[in-house]
């Protein structure tokens, strides 16, 4: 069976848990949508429901009504779910989403709702406060003490290794700071972290932290693509992340297999490359001045930011070393935290505020957006590999694929999507460089 066909609600359940009331729902969704996003610390969803008025008897008069009406849903409700896919599951029994607002439509003779829904954990995070402050040490430790200690997230959703008794889901940095809760919700105060963290074994700076089915991810841009590119060694890995569009074939849905890894429309761009901006918003050179406020030393410098660590061919520089629009200035504070304690300068923001901005401007260079029968194995942050037709006069047995736009891809936001007759995932896709075949360093 196509992958493109219905799934199976194997649980679908809403709680309330002031009464304990837990109704199915399978029967009544139009459609059901999941998301994850690299820009989004947890998942989220929405669900639309048709109730014609018999699910739920009334608590105070008895008589039947709809479920919105009849559990009186304002928010907080849990909705409990397992979808089965040819592609996989998609399991949040055990850790239910989060209704946060239940609008309706209102008829003679049906309610049509729509829930909207988001984790559980961005529901304790914006109802408790972080009020205490981290001393100095490495962000990515600090960041494991908010989510284990603060918000009560399980090893399993750090990605606990009991062989090497550390954590595969949050990459160490490099840099150390001292992080100030303010009163904010956790999962903000992590957030704001990600562009002065550097990571431990790469150069860039630059991390993105967000939740996909599997647990919380902390991880710099640069991590994300090694170990994407990398898990390409793995068959199971490289054939559920691997697609194609040939538009002379049309894709057929009806088709058992031959179809589960072709895009199933024309891809759209939404973003190619703008030399302009990237002049202007300094992509590949910058003036960085800086001034010691203790010492009083000025410093000025022009810097090249080219990355190393590439979806494509290596990141080249069309420009010399003297032509630069972006400056950026900063004051340096020795000792700012510890008055008259220390002459150094903690984590200084010259080393990576102009690096991380380029590092996130060059991965969203290009913007890709493509439609794919459902895969539920496919996250959000992994690196998929896109082959495109070739576009020639000449023989396409020649060259099947176009080399220059086909090649490496992260995911940025995906979106699973069911209704009663079919299952799809919509995907927005990185990428910071061109070619299929990538360059040697």
């Amino acid at each position: 069976m196509s992958r493109a066909a219905a799934s199976n609600y194997t649980i679908f359940n809403i709680k309330k848990p002031t009464t304990g009331i837990e109704v199915p729902i399978k029967g009544k969704i139009l459609n059901f949508h999941y998301y994850e996003s690299v820009y989004s610390s947890t998942v989220t969803g929405n669900i639309a429901l048709m109730d014609v008025g018999g699910s739920v008897e009334d608590e105070k008069t008895g008589v039947l009504a709809t479920i919105k009406d009849g559990m009186k849903l304002t928010g907080f409700e849990e909705v409990r779910f397992q979808v089965n896919n040819e592609s996989g599951n998609l399991d949040f029994k055990n850790y239910p989403l989060i209704v946060t607002g239940s609008p309706s439509v209102d008829e003679s003779n049906r309610q049509v709702v729509l829930l909207n829904l988001a984790s559980k954990t961005e529901m304790i995070s914006s109802s408790k406060p972080l009020s205490r402050n981290y001393p100095e040490g490495p962000i990515s430790d600090t960041v494991l003490k908010i989510l284990k200690d603060e918000l009560k997230i399980s090893k399993d959703k750090l990605g606990f290794n009991k062989e090497t008794n550390t954590y595969d889901y949050i990459e160490g940095t490099k840099n150390q700071d001292k992080i100030k809760g303010n009163h904010h919700a956790p999962l903000d105060v992590v957030t704001k972290m990600c562009n002065k963290s550097i990571p431990a074994k790469h150069e860039d700076p630059g991390y993105f932290f967000f939740e996909t089915q599997d647990g919380f991810n902390f991880k710099s841009i640069d991590g994300l693509i090694d170990e994407g590119i990398k898990s390409f060694s793995n068959e199971d890995y490289n054939r559920e992340h691997t697609y194609y569009y040939f538009a002379s074939l049309a894709a057929n849905l009806d088709k058992e297999e031959g179809n589960n890894y072709k895009v199933l429309r024309t891809p759209l761009v939404r973003k190619d490359e703008d030399q302009l901006k990237a002049l202007r918003t300094g992509m590949y050179n910058v003036r960085i001045i800086t001034r010691n406020r203790l010492t009083g030393e000025y410093k000025e410098e022009i810097k090249n930011l080219l990355s190393s660590t590439n979806l494509g061919e290596k990141q080249e520089k069309p420009v010399t070393n003297e032509v630069y629009l972006k400056s950026y200035n900063f004051e340096l504070s020795p000792g700012q935290d510890d008055p008259g304690v220390s002459d150094v300068v903690l984590n200084n923001p010259a080393d990576y505020v102009p690096q991380a901005n380029m590092r996130y401007s060059l991965l969203h260079s290009q913007m890709v957006e493509i439609l794919i029968p459902c895969n539920l194995n496919l996250r959000a942050g992994e690196v998929i590999k896109l082959y495109l037709e070739n576009i020639t006069e000449g023989n396409k047995n020649d060259q099947i694929y176009n080399n220059l736009r086909s090649g490496y891809y992260m995911i940025c936001h995906l979106c699973h999507s069911f209704s009663p007759t079919n299952s799809y995932t919509s995907l927005m896709l990185l990428r910071d460089t061109r070619e299929l075949y990538r360059s040697s360093k």
